[in-house]
Formats: C-alpha cells, structure tokens, sequence
C-alpha cells in the first residue's frame, strides 16, 4: 500500500503498462527513493525495472563503494543494473568542458545506449529551484525559467513535486538505506554553493518558499506551453523549402520571431546563443548574412531567410552532359507537344569551336538574350537572387569565344535562338541530387 508520499507522485501521464523503466540510479536518497517508488507499482504497471549507474571516479573509494551499494541493492530488488566507470575530471579538461557538464553529457549519453521504454532520474523540486537560481544569475529565458521538464521524449522525471527534505525523511522513517556524497558538502561546484549557501536564506523570507516556488513553475510553464503552441502555429505558416518568410514572420509579436527563429536553426541542428540570435532578428529588416558557425551561415534576402553552408575550398565541378542538334521544325514540334522544358537550347551554328561546361571564374560576363546589355555573372546572380552559396556550383556553358550561356538561367544574345535558326543545340546537364541549380 503506498504511503502519503508516495500518492503525491504522478506518473499516469509518464508510464504505460509493460514499459522497460531504467532508473538513474546514483545510490543517493533521491534515486533510491525513486526505485522504492517504481517498485511499489511494478506489479500494478507490469514493469520490468533496470538501473543505470555512473562511477565518475572523483571521489576515489567512496565513489567504487557507492557502486557496489548500488550493484548490491539492485541484485537484491531483482533489478538489473548496468555500471559504467569513467574518470571525470580527466576526460573533462581533455573534453575542454567542465566537470559537471560533461559528467551530465556523459550520463546520458550512457543512459541512452540501454534499451528501454522509459528514462526516470530523481529530479525533485529542490533540484528544480536550484536550477531556476542557476539559470537567473547566469541568464535565461521565460523557457529557461521553467526548470527542468517532467518529461521530455522517454525522460521521465516523477519526483518534481517532492523535496529532498521529504524524501530523506521517509527514507530515514523506514530505515532504508541510502549513499551520502561527501562532495554535497563542498562548495567547489557552483550546484552546491546554490543549495548549501542561497538557498537556505529563502526561509528567512518565507518559511513555505518551496511551496511558492511550485506555484511559480506551474504558472511559468502554463504561460510557456501557450506562447510555444502560438509559435509552432506561426512556424508552420512562414516555413517552406527550408526557408522562412520574412513577411509573415514580420507581422508576429517579437517573442514568438524568437522562437520561430530558434526552433528554424534547432530544426538544422544549430543552437543560438542570445547574441546569434539578436543578430539574425537584424538580418529581417536588410538583405545580408551572419556567421553562425564555422562555414555555416544565416542569409537574408528580405524576402526570406535561409541557413546556408558556405565551403571556403575552391569548388571544381567536373560536369557531365549530353548534346542532341535538333532541326529548327522539330525543336518546335517537340516543345510544343511534349510540353518539353529545356534547361539550356542556343542556334548551334552560331556556337564557336566546340562547347564546354565549367563553373564561373572571375572575370565572367555575359550579354543576356533580348536585355541588350552586358554584366558580370555576379550582377546577374544578383539579379535572378540565386543563393550565394550555390552559385559556384552553376554550370557555366562555353564555347572557343567565350559564355554562351548559363544553364538554367540565361542564353547569351550571340547564340540565341531566333526566326533564322536552322539547328537547334540542346544541352542537358547532369545535376548532382545534393545540388539544386535553380
């Protein structure tokens, strides 16, 4: 029969009948309490139980002995246990990151490589004030605000809404026994100045401050859920062919451009920073680009803004293509019923020596058919809004005396097709499926 604690957890929205639950057991309090929680409704949910614990080889034999407590319950429980050894401060300066984020990269990258249904850590509402103080000093968003989620993807995390107060409490009441960290007590790491030095002065403002602050995360997380639904509205009527519309982005509040912004770059694997961001929120009043990372850029049209991969290496494209001369009547005969589109077609007898296809070089100009002027390549991308980062990648098509056309795009006037025409050239270009030309 579960105890009172027990009925202040909810996982009805969390667990299914029959899942695989791997508990993240550290062997401290909280996860401990978490295993006794999953075991009490094991049979109700028919679950099968494993655990999942990390020895961060930090805390030298305390931290093997914690293992083997960990190893010695779950044979107990008949729970099966996995157990991964690492050296964390080592693997973290080699890694150039510190030592709680990579342990925490590390666990769950470990976590994830066990098959289950259903990922549960010992999160509680403690942990989640802490998180909420960490994230105001250092800066946050309204999501940020939030805390840590009940759930995200097969992450579970039941316990929000308890203590540790409580929970060692219980776990004291009913001599089960737990591990003590003995780090919890050193103030090295910023997690434990926040819980032994901040935290224990929100009493002296209000004895019930754990409380308030579950109030808080409650009305915080309504408010987010329903900007964020408005935001995945608005993304779904500015995205298209990978870009976004920045007209209709431009008519939405600012804090939902925000997170269509941030949900576009995330949808592309990309993270932003507040600045990245800032600066990309610029690139919707001015055509232009930024920098997001390395070759990776965010470009601006006015029109619409698209994330595009910019290799600096000097593109040589080896084109492979195919010519049919075709006469004057037939030409026509075939674009009339075939409804046959040609990429590239110039009068063949005006062509000069023999045709070649390359990509543009400096330099390159060309006098478009019926414009009665002559531009450089780079003005006439401009023009046709061709995206920057594709146009080395255009098939150029030569003859001994210079462009002839550009495929896709233009023909030059000198070898345009006109009433005179006596053979047509057509020209089709094979194009790599990772490249679209147009």
């Amino acid at each position: 029969m579960k105890t009172n604690l027990f009925d202040k957890i909810y996982t009805e929205n969390f667990i299914s009948k029959n899942d695989v639950i791997l508990i993240a057991l550290s062997g401290g309090a909280d996860s401990i309490f978490l295993a006794e929680y999953f075991k009490s409704i094991k049979d109700e949910y028919s679950l099968t139980l494993k655990a999942a614990h990390i020895e961060h080889g930090i805390r030298g034999q305390e931290s093997l002995d914690d293992c083997c407590f960990v190893e010695k319950y779950c044979k107990e429980n008949n729970i099966e246990c996995f157990t991964l050894h690492i050296n964390a401060s080592a693997e973290a300066k080699r890694a150039g990151l510190s030592v709680e984020e990579y342990s925490r990269n590390k666990r769950y990258e470990f976590f994830n490589s066990i098959p289950c249904d259903k990922i549960a850590t010992a999160h509680t509402l403690s942990d989640n004030i802490e998180t909420l103080v960490f994230r105001l000093v250092r800066g946050t968003s309204v999501k940020g605000l939030c805390g840590i989620p009940s759930f995200r993807e097969k992450i579970i995390r039941p316990l929000l809404n308890l203590t540790g107060e409580e929970i060692r409490n219980y776990l004291d009441g009913g001599n089960i026994r737990y591990c003590v960290d003995s780090t919890n007590s050193s103030n090295e790491y910023s997690r434990n100045h926040i819980r032994n030095r901040i935290v224990p002065l929100f009493t002296k403002l209000n004895e019930s401050y754990e409380t308030a602050f579950e109030r808080l995360f409650v009305s915080l997380n309504e408010d987010n859920n329903f900007i964020e639904s408005e935001a995945d509205k608005c993304f779904d009527r500015v995205y298209n062919n990978d870009m976004i519309n920045i007209g209709i982005l431009n008519s939405y509040h600012i804090s939902i451009i925000k997170r269509v912004i941030i949900k576009y770059f995330l949808k592309n694997n990309i993270s932003l920073d507040e600045y990245k961001i800032n600066e990309i929120l610029n690139l919707l009043y001015h055509s232009g680009k930024i920098q997001v990372s390395g070759n990776v850029y965010a470009v601006s049209n006015k029109n619409f803004l698209r994330i595009a991969d910019f290799d600096k290496k000097k593109i040589n494209i080896e084109y492979f293509f195919t010519k049919e001369i075709l006469s004057y009547n037939k030409f026509l005969n075939k674009c009339e019923f075939c409804s046959k589109k040609f990429d590239f077609c110039c009068d063949c007898d005006k062509i000069i020596g023999s045709v070649a296809i390359r990509s543009r070089q400096s330099g390159d100009r060309i006098s478009p058919a019926g414009r009665a002027c002559t531009k450089s390549l780079k003005k006439l991308f401009n023009e046709l809004e061709i995206p920057v980062e594709i146009r080395d990648r255009i098939p150029v098509i030569t003859d001994d005396n210079g462009i002839i056309g550009i495929y896709g795009y233009c023909v030059d006037e000198r070898v345009k097709i006109t009433d005179s025409t006596k053979n047509v050239m057509v020209i089709n270009v094979d194009i790599p499926n990772n490249f679209n030309a147009k």
